[in-house]
């Protein structure tokens, strides 16, 4: 998903958190609905079935940037973003907010960081993807310490 204006024109690292996660909020969870409704991949509960059918599914890169950025420039809206996208898909908080997650079920907390991290591999190449998952799987933990 790319940005809409006024969004559009802000460095990656002045993005709003708020408009970050709302993108990966849409690009997740059309992924992870997209995985769920492929026929290729019976067993959903497989790990190369997540491998195949979701993780390696990559998407646009604009959101990944600016969640990036903000791990360099601003880490506690970093660790929010991060916090945020693990309760609504991973603890399954979604339903409460946004009916679009009303029925699915959750995306377990480390394929979620897996996938997050697969899909940033081309759009942040400072990090590699087992440090992008070690630092998506620390976020939630500090921005809970951080409240």
């Amino acid at each position: 998903m790319t940005f809409d204006e006024p969004a559009a024109n802000l460095r990656p690292s002045e993005a709003p958190t708020s408009v970050i996660v709302s993108a990966l909020r849409w690009d997740i969870l059309n992924e992870w609905v997209r995985y769920l409704n492929d026929d290729k991949h019976p067993d959903k509960t497989a790990e190369m079935s997540y491998v195949w059918g979701f993780i390696n599914r990559d998407f646009d890169g604009d959101a990944l940037r600016c969640l990036w950025s903000k791990h360099e420039t601003a880490y506690p809206m970093f660790a929010e973003a991060v916090w945020l996208l693990h309760r609504e898909f991973s603890e399954g908080a979604g339903p409460e907010d946004h009916p679009l997650f009303a029925g699915l079920p959750p995306i377990p907390a480390d394929i979620l960081f897996r996938k997050i991290a697969s899909s940033s591999a081309v759009a942040f190449r400072e990090l590699t993807e087992a440090q992008m998952i070690d630092i998506l799987r620390k976020a939630p933990k500090d921005y809970a310490a951080m409240r």
